[in-house]
């Protein structure tokens, strides 16, 4: 149940059936006018643009009488972040032709409100109309299961486990009608290639295929599709990909050169910060133990950014087997590679250098090795 558990804490996802108007545009500027009662005179507010794991800077401007302005280009509508000097978090706003309004106070500032983007009215009426309803259900679901476990109610909490997975998948099914009725809307891609992680190779190529002509120059368009892509090279059957980075010591370790004196190898992504990685981690020593010495090995790939942390996690788990990262955290180019967006995840590579598995973990990581290798 800690998907639930993590679904409960970071909210639902969902979406409303509504229509956006496709403000196409080449390299027409937009004016994003910012009014923030109660700042300070000096005040700096930046406007940044996510791009992979860096934030780049768009504009800054500093705040008088409580507003200012920032500007910049879009071809298409894209979601860009308002940063406040000395105020922790981001604001975000779809951005697109014309003259928009980001309005705040300081007494509330999550409270802000948007005007004058249509891309943005979109977004909020997706996320308001129907998220709502997704919300209540997993709330009620969050209270239930609590208190089933707190009277050791095991059936109840296996019900609602079964009743969470429907909620799950009544909101992927409406995410995916979504871009279907709304293919020529920005937003509906932004929500897909957001929520990516949530649906298999299948529903992600259908949902790319979806969109209209007119938004395929979309960033979120070339994003669902590129993701898709990643997907097709990392699926069973496919060969490894190859890749180096460096071990604890400094030491440039390449997948290619640990799948070559080995049988099976299982890569798993992981991270000393990610506390179902390391509930999952005695379950592959418990593996690597019981079949090591027949020819199967694991080769870790770290998601940290602290190599302090990550080698006391090594330590502290027991962790016997080869472990890699480069210290990007998310930005990690081997995760890349994989199309990898959670963690923990895995893919197991047989004898031949192909994918045979992935994500078997816990129990079913037990039996697969039994039946190759007993």
């Amino acid at each position: 149940m800690q998907k639930l558990i993590s679904f409960v804490i970071a909210g639902l996802m969902a979406v409303a059936f509504v229509s956006c108007e496709n403000t196409q545009q080449s390299k027409d500027n937009f004016t994003l006018n910012v009014t923030i009662t109660g700042s300070d005179d000096g005040t700096t507010v930046y406007l940044k643009e996510r791009k992979d794991a860096d934030w780049v800077i768009v504009d800054s401007a500093e705040l008088k009488e409580n507003k200012t302005s920032l500007s910049g280009s879009v071809d298409l509508p894209e979601v860009y972040y308002i940063f406040i000097d000395k105020v922790r978090g981001a604001f975000p706003v779809f951005v697109e032709k014309g003259n928009i309004n980001f309005i705040a106070d300081t007494k509330n500032l999550r409270d802000f409100k948007i005007e004058n983007s249509k891309s943005n009215d979109a977004y909020e009426k997706f996320n308001t109309d129907i998220m709502g309803s997704f919300d209540n259900k997993v709330r009620e679901l969050g209270a239930k299961y609590g208190e089933a476990q707190r009277n050791g109610d095991t059936a109840e909490v296996n019900r609602l486990e079964v009743e969470y997975e429907g909620i799950e998948n009544e909101r992927k099914e409406t995410m995916l009608q979504y871009i279907k009725d709304n293919n020529s809307c920005v937003v509906a891609p932004y929500v897909i290639y957001s929520n990516s992680y949530l649906f298999e190779l299948p529903e992600l190529e259908t949902a790319a295929n979806s969109v209209n002509q007119s938004i395929e120059n979309s960033k979120y368009v070339k994003l669902l599709k590129e993701r898709v892509a990643t997907l097709k090279r990392v699926q069973i059957g496919q060969p490894f990909i190859d890749f180096t980075q460096n071990d604890p010591e400094g030491n440039p370790v390449s997948l290619a050169s640990v799948v070559k004196d080995n049988k099976y190898v299982l890569v798993d992504f992981w991270a000393a910060w990610c506390q179902p990685c390391r509930g999952e981690n005695p379950n592959v020593v418990v593996a690597y133990n019981n079949y090591h010495d027949k020819g199967f090995t694991v080769f870790g790939v770290s998601f940290d950014s602290q190599k302090e942390d990550w080698i006391k996690a090594i330590q502290d788990d027991g962790l016997m087997w080869t472990q890699v990262s480069d210290l990007k955290g998310w930005g990690n180019a081997a995760g890349k590679l994989y199309g990898i967006q959670s963690i923990p995840q895995n893919v197991l590579i047989g004898p031949d250098g192909r994918i045979i598995a992935r994500n078997v973990r816990g129990q079913a990581l037990q039996e697969k090795l039994k039946e190759l290798l007993d």
